[in-house]
């Protein structure tokens, strides 16, 4: 369908829907599935506006009279996310800020105009506003409730309508979600629910394939398609119905790869676009469903974990696939130790715009190895590590490898790391190979070209801005220091340690944070070159 027949189609639709039974009240008291950051709601009742990666600075200025500067700003405002942020924050500025944008809306687009009557918006709103009842409907008078619950009747006959445009599966998601919440909460609206959780149960499957995983290989994105399907099951348990097969199979597949790809303060890795998550949503979506499968042995989606004695290591071992904005990051790894991270990636640019999301997608931007300060494209093919995993008594081992490098550099990255039982010690090993005379030719070349005698070559080490870095005797070896006390030691037995600049995305805040990176530098010569480093917990410090 093109992109006129699509928005033609929800305009008719907005005005079909308009003509219906009406719903007056709800089936029973909803209680808010959602919530968001305070900081974030603090951030809008300010005047601080963040969305889609685009600061907006306006105080004193309803939310519907912000200048946005692009499409996907305005349209972030009308799936109501901000609504989340402002409950999150509570102050008495926040409600109210809340009930006179919500009332706003109504006002200006609730007879179907703007970008918001969509399916994907239109479920992600109806779940906000219903979400919220109790903030949205205080010390409002029978008239205004009324109006209320006419929108939301409104929207749910639209979203009968216009759920099946979404050709997106995370999309269908998302309307139809929203649509069996109101089937579930709205008096009037029962009748939706058993044809739409039929639609639910064939979409459901649709989002992931037979191991649970999605093709993006974005940990977030798993986490939001869980999300949505564990809130349309907590709707369907309420009226006393069961969710159908698909449905809970979709639940029971993704549930295991979720807990494999989770460090251990509960936030997702980095990797691929995606973020931690809002704090607190994924545990809360986990803890009420019934399948208790612990994390996936070895990892999940391409990433392998090690998990020893609350040391937890996750690592990209899974294609970089080619695509329109491919990102890179093989071979690269997040570490936490207990509930605080300590070595990550530089997390999700689209927070803070282009340039930042441009930069995140980069191997540099990773924990993982790059050479002469380059990361490989996956523009033309995709590039497929190869890992084996290993266990004794005493380690876990991983070999690694990858070939991204070859056609421009002429070398395969191969990394080996170790961790002891105890989770005290990590140890690598990461070389650069020029193997086959294919493989020197190219080596050769880019020598000649740069006229160099050694290839470079660096073990980027992007270090949690809440941990203290500093050098220890003759700048050989780094120290460490958690916000908890804990000390860990990095060295190099072959290489030189330096201290660079870097930064840590995160929600919740309006810029990306100042954080350290640890570069392990090496040099290759006569077709390779070896980096070993070992990560150690200062052993007077253990418990």
């Amino acid at each position: 369908m093109s992109i006129f027949g699509y928005n033609l189609g929800n305009l008719i639709a907005v005005k079909c829907s308009k003509f219906s039974w009406p719903t007056r009240r709800f089936t029973f008291e909803p209680e808010p599935y959602s919530i968001g950051l305070p900081e974030r709601g603090k951030h809008i009742t300010n005047g601080f506006f963040l969305f889609e990666g685009h600061l907006v600075e306006a105080q004193n200025t309803s939310i519907w009279d912000i200048k946005c500067p692009n499409a996907d700003f305005e349209k972030e405002l009308h799936g109501f996310g901000w609504l989340d942020h402002l409950a999150a924050d509570g102050s008495a500025k926040a409600r109210n800020l809340a009930k006179q944008w919500f009332w706003e809306w109504i006002e200006r687009f609730g007879g179907g105009l703007g970008p918001g009557w969509c399916p994907q918006l239109t479920g992600r709103r109806i779940i906000r506003v219903i979400n919220h009842s109790q903030i949205l409907l205080f010390n409002e008078s029978v008239k205004k409730q009324k109006i209320y619950f006419k929108i939301l009747g409104h929207q749910a006959n639209f979203l009968s309508r216009r759920a099946k445009a979404e050709k997106s599966g995370l999309k269908r998601l998302e309307a139809l979600t929203g649509l069996i919440f109101c089937a579930s909460v709205l008096k009037g609206k029962e009748h939706f629910l058993k044809s739409n959780m039929k639609k639910l149960n064939r979409v459901s499957m649709r989002c992931i394939n037979k191991n649970g995983d999605v093709s993006s290989r974005n940990p977030e994105e798993l986490m939001h398609i869980f999300i949505m399907l564990s809130w349309a099951a907590r709707a369907i348990i309420e009226v006393k119905r069961k969710p159908l097969k698909n449905h809970l199979l979709a639940i029971e597949l993704i549930a295991p790869n979720l807990r494999a790809l989770r460090l251990g303060n509960g936030g997702l890795v980095h990797f691929h676009g995606g973020g931690r998550g809002m704090p607190g949503r994924l545990d809360q979506a986990l803890s009420e469903i019934s399948n208790r499968l612990p994390a996936r042995i070895g990892g999940a989606m391409g990433y392998h974990r090690i998990s020893n004695n609350g040391t937890i290591l996750i690592m990209d071992v899974g294609a970089q696939i080619k695509k329109n904005e491919p990102s890179f990051s093989a071979l690269a790894f997040e570490l936490s130790i207990g509930h605080e991270e300590l070595i990550v990636n530089t997390g999700p640019g689209m927070l803070f715009g282009n340039n930042w999301l441009d930069a995140s997608r980069t191997l540099y931007a990773h924990s993982g190895v790059c050479i002469d300060e380059t990361t490989p494209s996956v523009g033309r093919t995709d590039v497929v590590p190869k890992a084996e995993r290993k266990e004794s008594a005493d380690v876990v081992e991983l070999n690694s490898s990858h070939d991204g490098f070859a056609l421009s550099h002429g070398v395969l990255h191969y990394r080996k790391i170790e961790m002891n039982r105890k989770g005290s010690i990590i140890s690598g090993r990461d070389t650069i190979l020029a193997d086959g005379v294919s493989h020197c030719g190219i080596f050769d070349g880019w020598l000649k070209r740069k006229n160099a005698k050694f290839m470079p070559f660096n073990a980027r080490f992007h270090i949690s801005p809440d941990v203290n870095l500093e050098f220890g005797i003759h700048d050989t070896v780094v120290s460490m220091t958690t916000p908890k006390g804990d000390i860990w030691i990095l060295r190099s037995k072959n290489a030189k340690i330096s201290i660079q600049e870097s930064a840590y995305m995160q929600y919740g805040r309006l810029n990306p944070r100042a954080a350290k990176q640890v570069v392990v530098s090496g040099s290759a010569v006569d077709y390779q070159g070896v980096i070993e480093w070992t990560l150690s917990r200062l052993e007077v410090m253990d418990h």
